[in-house]
């Protein structure tokens, strides 16, 4: 029954929904509260065990679960939003406040080397004007934006670009999410990795979006791998900055807009960073240096930051070689297991304790993760131990 509660409570939208979906599939009567205070301490035992995990890693006795390595493995990071409340146990919510959650998933691929570049071309995707709008909008959703996402529409499905980009054969995803900072998130990542063998792997990448913290993350927990910037995310500031660079509604104006975008995705694509850098260039010489006042909107703000972002990002954008190699260029994982964590812990009256949501995404991320620990879990768990301490107190 624990389970069929814990699968409930982690899977549908809300606890009510989940009680409701209790009473009618399960024929078990049980109130949203109870469904929700079962939840979160099997989450909060999950937490546990993988804690246990890390400081086995860090005394370096957690060996690898499985005796063969994977071929390709890869970590895709990034980070996510949620609304927290203060958690001073009365009822309401007050200081209500955005905070990040950190995700990470962890996928093996299978192996296609390949001594020249399997997909030379940029996919037809990202040459369709409304797609590559529809795309960038999509992005900015699922990275949610607390001042216009908080009720924006999700789309349903899988982003468009994980259907249609090119890419290695997918194996075992697994799911790795959390309330802490960089430095615990990075610790149960490479728990995790460790924990699957992706440190014997014969090709082994970290892929992000570029922000600063990803980067010394890899470096501390995964020297020597490759770090690749995710495609989709350096496309979504490549057409930034070339609408930015003719923002004049008129037809030329959009066509100018377009040829410089498909100029530099093209570029991008090759690998031939140095053309996208003076592409950029050539813009911000045109349009003057922006003014140490301008607004984070205005055109040579926008591309001065773009061309900031390509620059400090120049080593991992050699995208021929890591399609050669069998590795991905894009993390459209992360960001649909994004919006799949969003499915469940954002909504417009969604606000969490900090610890109810870390308890919520370790039993989400349990039942998102293909490697059955869902179950193993009570595979393991002791049996008999009541849920609520006063459960089967003898009356007096």
């Amino acid at each position: 029954m624990l389970v069929k509660i814990e699968y409930a409570g982690a899977n549908e939208t809300s606890f009510a929904k989940a009680a409701e979906a209790l009473g009618r599939l399960a024929e078990l009567p049980i109130s949203a509260k109870h469904v929700q205070r079962i939840t979160e301490r099997l989450g909060h035992e999950r937490a546990a065990q993988r804690d246990q995990d890390v400081e086995r890693f860090k005394a370096r006795t957690l060996e690898p679960r499985y005796p063969e390595p994977p071929k390709v493995a890869a970590v895709h990071v990034d980070a996510g939003k949620i609304r927290l409340r203060a958690d001073d146990g009365k009822p309401g919510v007050r200081q209500p406040h955005w905070s990040d959650t950190k995700v990470g998933c962890l996928q093996t691929y299978t192996l296609i080397p390949c001594e020249r570049d399997p997909a030379p071309d940029p996919p037809a995707l990202f040459l369709d004007p409304p797609r590559v709008m529809r795309l960038c909008q999509e992005m900015e959703q699922i990275r949610g934006n607390p001042a216009t996402s908080a009720t924006a529409a999700r789309p349903e499905g899988p982003l468009e670009a994980e259907r249609l980009v090119e890419r290695p054969e997918r194996l075992v995803r697994t799911a790795v999410a959390t309330m802490e900072g960089t430095e615990g998130f990075g610790w149960l990542v490479a728990a995790e990795a460790r924990r699957r063998g992706f440190y014997q792997a014969a090709h082994r990448a970290v892929l992000g979006d570029g922000g600063n913290w990803i980067a010394p993350l890899a470096q501390m927990h995964f020297p020597g791998w490759t770090l690749v910037l995710d495609f989709l995310h350096l496309l979504v500031h490549l057409y930034a900055a070339a609408m930015a660079a003719y923002r004049d509604q008129s037809r030329r104006g959009s066509f100018l807009a377009w040829r410089l975008y498909e100029q530099m995705i093209r570029a991008a694509w090759a690998g031939q960073v140095r053309q996208v850098q003076a592409a950029l260039q050539k813009q911000l010489d045109r349009l003057g240096p922006p003014p140490p006042q301008a607004r984070a909107d205005s055109p040579s703000r926008v591309i001065s930051l773009v061309l900031q972002y390509v620059t400090e990002n120049t080593d991992r954008m050699d995208y021929p070689r890591y399609r050669r190699q069998g590795l991905p260029v894009t993390s459209t994982l992360v960001e649909s297991l994004i919006k799949q964590f969003n499915q469940r812990v954002k909504g417009t009256e969604k606000f969490w304790s900090r610890g109810g949501a870390e308890a919520l995404l370790q039993s989400r991320a349990a039942y998102l993760s293909q490697d059955g620990r869902d179950e193993a879990f009570y595979a393991q768990r002791p049996r008999g131990r009541a849920v609520s301490r006063n459960r089967f107190r003898r009356s007096a």
